[in-house]
């Protein structure tokens, strides 16, 4: 089975943060336009790498608002009939 793999940003306490306290549908990831989206969307940008989504979040002004967290997520094709 092939996984794919890819670093999200999240607002610490969201769905799958360190500090989460809320259920995956409340999740909140900075989004591809680099505004706020629900996790669920679909919509959040993807980081090849943990650093990358670090040092993508050290250009952006949205740090001065909120906490973010980079968040590893996996992806497994479901299995061939």
């Amino acid at each position: 089975m092939a996984w794919a793999q890819w670093y999200e940003l999240r607002v610490t306490g969201s769905a799958g943060t360190s500090g989460a306290a809320s259920g995956f549908r409340e999740g909140i990831a900075l989004a591809e336009n680099g505004r706020l989206c629900a996790v669920q969307s679909g919509q959040a940008k993807r980081f090849p790498s943990e650093q990358e989504a670090m040092d993508f979040l050290a250009q952006t002004t949205v740090p001065r608002i909120y906490n973010f967290e980079a968040v590893l997520c996996r992806y497994a094709p479901p299995p061939a009939r």
